[in-house]
């Protein structure tokens, strides 16, 4: 088998951007909801997004910039990684099937002092813990308070200490295999998470296999 071998100083900035988020494939999305100092509420879809650590529970997402110039490199901080820096909270919400098309529309340029809720025709839940609301209808709502902000060139990787969880009984197992609070996200079509692959692809989770550990795990 044939190989096209290359290094990234071969790519400009966009074309390495697209080789990765065309190649690492499917992504989870991290639909994230925060508040600036106002209280004026936002929410944007990430798809750079996964666990962190489990002990402590932490959570990042890759927060990219907006107007960026290629020529000159300036740009601005997008309104989540603002927010996020000056209240020091946010909510990751897991973006199920059902509410795919809504996901979409909050990631629509809308004027700052307007809620993406509101534009998309979401409904909004108090959180327990942080000020920023979660998504009614999200399977697992993650409330979270800020761990750090690491800046990656323009864009900013953000991480999160989960502080308390939201959980939709629909697909709350309890206790399982010895361990208590255990969810399947798979046992309602609807509820399964929604996956992120290139361009204006996405995936939904049908086919499924077992694949077993020689350890067990």
């Amino acid at each position: 088998m044939s190989t096209i071998s290359l290094s990234p100083d071969q790519f400009t900035r966009d074309e390495l951007y697209f080789l990765l988020r065309d190649s690492i494939i499917p992504r989870p999305i991290a639909w994230v909801s925060s508040v600036d100092a106002k209280g004026i509420v936002n929410l944007a879809p990430f798809s750079f997004f996964n666990v962190c650590s489990a002990n402590p529970p932490i959570l990042g997402f890759c927060c990219g910039a907006k107007d960026e110039d290629s020529g000159t490199g300036a740009f601005s901080i997008k309104d989540t990684r603002a927010n996020v820096e000056t209240t020091k909270q946010f909510v990751v919400n897991i973006v199920p099937e059902c509410l795919a098309d809504e996901m979409v529309r909050t990631s629509d340029p809308i004027p700052a002092n307007e809620s993406e809720f509101a534009h998309a025709g979401l409904a909004s839940a108090p959180s327990e813990r942080v000020a920023p609301p979660r998504v009614v209808g999200a399977p697992v709502a993650y409330e979270c308070e800020l761990h750090s902000v690491t800046p990656l060139g323009a864009n900013a990787w953000v991480m999160g200490r989960v502080v308390h969880v939201q959980i939709d009984e629909r697909i709350y197992v309890g206790a399982k295999r010895g361990l208590n609070h255990r969810v399947d996200l798979l046992r309602h079509t609807e509820l399964r998470p929604y996956a992120r692959l290139g361009g204006a692809f996405y995936a939904r989770l049908r086919e499924i296999e077992t694949m077993t550990r020689k350890d067990g795990g």
